[in-house]
């Protein structure tokens, strides 16, 4: 089921329009980091693996959107540069969200990819298409733990933590989850570090209401590498006099 097609809770084999969703199990399955990652395995979408996202300026130069921007750096549909606006639409919850903040799956409980006009349900408008993240919740009925850890040969690491305890069954409970990653480059010296805190509380006073609150902390600090080569912008100016 998902909302992402008509704002109601709706099966996906009822809607008309073209949507996927992605699980849980999915990305753990193939073990996605962010929302390029995704797009390497889905129908009609392009990530940093396959598109190389660039957008010249008036004066001939060009704008590296992946090293820029990667979280924005991709496609759907074949339409639209997410640097000039008209790419790809983030939404958190179904409600739209700040794009440059990349998904991460530490506290993601599903990716909903709704191409085309479709994602004007969600004021955005976008001809490319529409990405839901659906952000995980504090469990009322049970305790969950779980603790990952990984390396890479660009001596890259990543270690992350999630928690979620009801402190009153059926009433109350709250979630924790946290990430600490360091990614390395081929050239040095690139390097980006990323440490994300995420908080979560869910509270259920009364039989027919249920109340949601969550708080993430974002910090990210990098020098990329270029994905583009050099281009000379001023032999051509200068042989015009």
């Amino acid at each position: 089921n998902t909302l992402s097609g008509t704002r109601l809770n709706s099966k996906l084999e009822d809607l008309g329009a073209s949507i996927t969703v992605i699980t849980k199990q999915q990305m753990l399955d193939t073990a996605v980091l962010d929302l390029n990652d995704v797009f390497r395995y889905e129908a009609s979408t392009e990530g940093t693996a396959n598109y190389t996202q660039f957008t010249p300026n008036r004066n001939g130069g060009i704008i590296d959107g992946v090293a820029g921007d990667p979280a924005r750096a991709n496609r759907i549909r074949g339409l639209g540069s997410p640097i000039s606006g008209s790419g790809v639409n983030v939404a958190i919850g179904n409600f739209s969200s700040n794009s440059r903040i990349p998904m991460d799956p530490y506290n993601i409980d599903s990716v909903e990819i709704s191409r085309g006009p479709n994602s004007n349900l969600f004021g955005l408008g976008a001809a490319a298409g529409t990405v839901n993240l659906v952000p995980s919740k504090a469990n009322l009925t049970r305790s969950n733990s779980s603790v990952s850890f990984r390396v890479d040969s660009e001596n890259g690491h990543r270690v992350s933590l999630d928690l979620s305890r009801p402190l009153i069954k059926d009433k109350l409970a709250f979630r924790f989850a946290a990430v600490d990653e360091s990614k390395g480059f081929t050239r040095k010296p690139a390097e980006e570090n990323i440490n994300r805190y995420f908080g979560a509380v869910q509270a259920r006073p009364f039989r027919n209401t249920t109340i949601n609150a969550s708080f993430e902390r974002y910090d990210n600090s990098y020098r990329r590498p270029n994905s583009l080569t050099p281009r000379d912008t001023t032999a051509e100016w200068k042989a015009s006099g």
